[in-house]
């Protein structure tokens, strides 16, 4: 499998995503960014098409155990801002709490990540699948996530988008 040619085409994907997620923000600007819950939200939804257009780059520059430490980077970073964009939503409105339980599902893809850039010979041996294969599938995972993320804050009423950021 060529995966350089799958990399190239995630990257950009990723980025022309991204875009599309900073217009969403825009459109619902005074409603996801008027608190601090709502930014890191915003936030996180953005590193789910920055990370892997990132890692998706990285992948294709780097030789030998690089691709490993910007995998590893990314799934680290990954994890902690899901924690940490998803936490102290207790004063938030629901709409915004509803989210951050789907945000949650990306943790134990950023974990898959990490470990597969942490120990690559796990997936050799028990899937027999290559590593970069393996991370693309992960990051799919990512993407998909995101674009559900995206979707659901774009679709939300102006009242429920409103009370999501509410403190």
């Amino acid at each position: 499998m060529d995966t350089s040619t799958f990399y190239a085409t995630s990257s950009a994907l990723s980025f022309t995503l991204l875009g599309f997620w900073w217009v969403v923000v825009e459109y619902r600007h005074s409603d996801l960014v008027h608190e601090v819950a709502g930014r890191r939200f915003a936030f996180l939804v953005s590193l789910h098409f920055i990370l892997p257009g990132l890692v998706s780059l990285a992948s294709l520059l780097a030789t030998g155990p690089l691709w490993r430490v910007a995998f590893g980077l990314a799934g680290l970073t990954g994890v902690a801002a899901a924690v940490i964009g998803t936490g102290r939503l207790g004063a938030a409105g629901a709409a915004l709490r509803g989210l951050a339980r789907w945000a949650w599902l990306g943790l134990p893809v950023y974990a898959v990540i990490t470990a597969v850039a942490a120990v690559p010979d796990l997936v050799r041996t028990g899937l027999a699948l290559e590593p970069l294969q393996v991370e693309g599938f992960m990051l799919l995972a990512i993407l998909l996530l995101g674009v559900l993320l995206a979707w659901m804050t774009f679709t939300a009423s102006g009242d429920e988008a409103g009370r999501a950021v509410d403190a």
